[in-house]
């Protein structure tokens, strides 16, 4: 299957505020939701934001995802990040975004399954708890390793020296030319596959670990990938899969509209599976899962998943 044979989704969706809510008392016993209605909405179109002591009602006019995956995303996984950047794109997300998860009021709340929920700032970033998870799982590896959908390999640091000293043998794997030759001006003894996983047949048998890192979505073919990942994997090697689901961004109206204006080149994703999903459509292929970490309102918008070649 090729990319013109997929359609391209959206990986990302906007809320702005639609009013203030002065003298909003957020309670699990006396909250202002109740005489608004908003307890009993159903929905996550509208939301509370507490931020800096105000709070406002936000609405997200989105038609690419609808109203029951926008309460998947953003209620049920407690997903929600503030656009602090400026920019017209994410693109440095520990700098960018901050975190807002459902409050500790609403958590108490027994209205909350209905009830638009109230999001405040996170108390601590979840995704750097994940950065230190995933470059700990980096610098453990040991042997071949192929990393499908290498990127900028923004991870590289975390076991170039065990590539300086041969340890870990890397092969980065990229569809895209500019990733390739980017990751050729490195020093390190890299070697380096131009092509999609789906047509990859190099090492069957012999390779130790394979990564991919926010590469899932842009899989053409998830039976073919994973098929020649199980055939590529020696029995005991590992395999370590990281995505996320659509990202919930809030922004002021004006910044809204810019990113909207700004944004080229179309969407670049084919899917927003969770790892539940990613899970069930692997079922068939000889894993077993050492490690399952789904998102939740205590993560960030990403899943981790590490599984063993049977």
């Amino acid at each position: 299957m090729s990319a013109d044979e997929l359609l391209p989704v959206s990986n990302s969706f906007d809320f702005e505020p639609a009013r203030s809510l002065a003298d909003f008392t957020l309670d699990a016993e006396r909250c202002s939701a109740r005489p608004l209605g908003l307890d009993r909405a159903r929905t996550s179109r509208v939301l509370i934001a507490h931020i800096e002591g105000r709070f406002a009602l936000c609405r997200t006019q989105t038609s690419n995802f609808t109203t029951a995956e926008v309460r998947e995303y953003v209620h049920d996984c407690g997903q929600l990040y503030l656009d602090v950047s400026g920019k017209p794109a994410v693109t440095d997300f520990a700098a960018d975004v901050r975190q807002l998860v459902v409050s500790a009021e609403c958590r108490k709340c027994r209205s909350l399954p209905t009830c638009v929920a109230c999001y405040e700032l996170a108390p601590r970033s979840f995704f750097e708890e994940d950065e230190e998870w995933l470059r700990a799982e980096l610098s453990r590896l040991r042997g071949r390793v192929l990393d499908v959908g290498l990127g900028h390999v923004p991870y590289l640091d975390a076991f170039a020296d065990l590539v300086r000293s041969g340890d870990v043998e890397y092969h980065g794997l990229d569809p895209d030319p500019v990733a390739i030759a980017a990751a050729s001006a490195s020093d390190l003894p890299l070697r380096l596959h131009h092509g999609v996983i789906e047509e990859f047949a190099g090492f069957d048998g012999a390779i130790d670990h394979v990564i991919a890192i926010r590469s899932l979505n842009h899989f053409l073919d998830i039976d073919t990938a994973f098929a020649r990942i199980a055939a590529g994997l020696r029995p005991g090697g590992s395999l370590l899969v990281i995505e996320s689901i659509p990202l919930p961004l809030l922004r002021s109206r004006r910044h809204a509209r810019l990113c909207h204006e700004a944004q080229r080149g179309g969407f670049q994703h084919f899917r927003n599976w969770d790892s539940h999903r990613t899970l069930h459509a692997i079922r068939r292929f000889p894993f077993q899962v050492k490690f399952h970490r789904p998102v939740g309102r205590d993560t960030c918008d990403q899943w981790l998943l590490t599984l063993e070649r049977a």
